[in-house]
């Protein structure tokens, strides 16, 4: 066993206690990475679930022993430099707050402390997150075809380049159940959590099959489901299941009110997500919460959003949880010039002037999503990815039969004045 160094300034439960698996099926330490985690075998290449021949042999890879010996001592494993940057620059990284989750869990200072020398241990999965393929019934506007299959059309069409080998993998390596079948009885005895993203989870059948297996196991009122939804699909074969779950955690991801979530998330309608969201939150089951990308498209629109919120009280948290919409670039809030950013700004500024019951979650929320907007006034103006916005938006526009973003969204007009040709496609 090692000596634990670390004082709990580099260590991951992740790499003792994660089983995660990317959309294409391919393993990864976690979905937080910036160079997406990749687990690599012992002779340095990739590995697809369906390559795991056993849970103990995986987490004993040269790969994990490795960044969990240099954890353990004290050191920042490169693979997790998203977290560690996070921390360096004052912020709370995703590391930290498992690192927070499990630290109250008795079984988990017993794991590190059981950690052989050479970093192997005697692994128990406590917390499983797949995401299960790109099989998808929207195209967003910040979407690609690695995690929607049905925008790859869009894509070919205007010669849009993406990574056709991931995006294919990911439309058909989780078709085959039998990995599911070997190694989900493996690992059920001690799962606690169980997170499911896309594409949509509610079509996926993989992940009704693993269900399944896990009622089956008999230990699902010990687990805890979670969801990232684009909340348009009604599953309520699924539904049903979740009454033999501990709890489930539905993430809505909505991006605006109305017209404007219906322009970000093509396909998608507003009466529906309405209807299922409201669906979902009289599930005795189910605690839900909004996540929302906060991009060029709905900056000017999140207020309204707020206000819809707000009718959930008592429900739901009435602000989401703001996602900072880094990639792609063009849709960064940074491509405004000044002026718009100031107006965004001050505009939600007024808006949250006017709540008068405010709880410590709205406080921090709240704050958050003005402190990201300052701080965008700090930063300088991404002319280059402006004129890339303009031209590739208004081609998605025109092949969607979609409505112009500036007639929906008004506050956008001036950026479409003295447009130059530019050609990115």
């Amino acid at each position: 066993m090692i000596e634990n160094k670390s004082n709990n300034n580099t260590i991951c439960p992740l790499p003792w206690l994660h089983f995660s698996a990317h959309l294409d099926s391919t393993m990864r330490i976690c979905c937080n990475t910036d160079h997406m985690g990749f687990v690599y075998d012992n002779n340095g290449k990739t590995i697809k679930l369906s390559e795991v021949k056993s849970i103990e042999d995986y987490f004993n890879l040269d790969f994990f022993k490795k960044i969990r010996r240099e954890m353990i001592e004290g050191e920042k494993p490169e693979i997790c430099r998203k977290c560690y940057q996070v921390e360096d620059a004052g912020g709370q990284s995703v590391r930290q707050g498992y690192l927070s989750h499990y630290l109250n869990k008795n079984y988990f200072p017993l794991i590190i402390k059981n950690t052989e020398k050479d970093g192997s241990i005697c692994p128990k999965v406590k917390s499983l997150d797949f995401s299960l393929s790109n099989n998808c019934n929207l195209k967003c506007i910040m979407c690609s075809p690695d995690a929607s299959y049905p925008i790859k059309q869009d894509f070919d069409k205007l010669g849009v380049n993406y990574d056709l080998l991931f995006t294919e993998g990911a439309h058909k390596n989780w078709k085959n159940l039998d990995a599911l079948d070997r190694l989900i009885p493996e690992i059920s005895n001690d799962l606690g959590e169980f997170l499911t993203t896309g594409g949509e989870p509610f079509l996926s059948k993989p992940h009704l099959h693993t269900v399944d297996l896990l009622i089956k196991g008999g230990r699902a009122e010990n687990m805890t489901l979670s969801y990232h939804t684009n909340c348009t699909v009604k599953n309520e074969e699924l539904f049903d299941k979740w009454n033999q779950f501990k709890g489930v955690t539905v993430h809505f991801s909505i991006d605006a009110y109305g017209h404007v979530d219906e322009y970000i998330r093509h396909k998608t309608k507003w009466k529906t997500v309405e209807e299922n969201v409201n669906l979902m939150l009289e599930h005795r089951k189910v605690f839900g919460e909004v996540h929302t990308c906060v991009q060029v498209c709905n900056i000017f629109a999140l207020d309204r959003l707020y206000s819809w919120m707000e009718g959930f009280k008592g429900r739901m948290p009435i602000l989401p949880i703001h996602i900072w919409m880094h990639n792609p670039a063009w849709l960064h809030i940074n491509i405004l010039p000044q002026e718009l950013k100031e107006k965004a700004l001050e505009k939600l500024e007024k808006y949250f002037a006017g709540v008068k019951i405010k709880d410590f979650q709205y406080e921090v929320r709240s704050k958050q999503v003005l402190s990201f907007l300052t701080r965008s006034l700090e930063e300088s103006h991404d002319e280059e990815n402006l004129e890339v916005f303009k031209e590739r938006i208004k081609k998605f526009e025109t092949l969607r039969k979609q409505p112009a973003i500036e007639k929906i969204v008004p506050e956008l007009k001036p950026i479409f004045k003295n447009k130059k040709k530019f050609i990115f496609f």
